[in-house]
């Protein structure tokens, strides 16, 4: 994809918790300015507050939704169940672009993420633990 070079778009990051995860979950940085069909790495960080391993799923939405239609992650943490071990923090990247040719009103993009835990996980690792 070609970069536009002549216009700059702010992305903004936010983070949140589903209920019952006891975690910690933030974007690395709050915002960033980028270039339209510019490639672009970000990450966010989640850290296990239990003393067992948690499984989860990060859902995301991109605001304003005629943003998401020019918005592509080409990796994302999102994509696959993550699995943090007790006390873990680990830092999950994303990659993504925004096609060159995103209308010219939206000038500010919001990639936000909640993170859920899959109970349903949880005891198969339990499950598994067992004699």
């Amino acid at each position: 994809a070609r970069i536009n070079e002549d216009r700059e778009i702010t992305v903004e990051f936010v983070a949140s918790i589903g209920k019952h995860a006891y975690m910690e979950f933030r974007p690395k940085v709050a915002k960033m300015k980028i270039r339209p069909g510019q490639y672009v790495q970000t990450s966010f960080i989640a850290t296990n507050l239990n003393r067992t391993p948690i499984t989860g799923r990060a859902i995301y939405n991109v605001a304003p939704a005629e943003g998401s239609l020019y918005f592509h992650k080409t990796e994302c943490f999102c994509f696959t169940e993550q699995l943090l071990k007790a006390g873990e923090s680990r830092d999950m990247p994303v990659y993504y672009f925004i096609q060159p040719d995103l209308p010219e009103h939206i000038k500010e993009i919001t990639l936000s993420y909640t993170f859920f835990q899959d109970d349903s996980a949880q005891l198969t690792q339990a499950d598994s633990t067992q004699p």
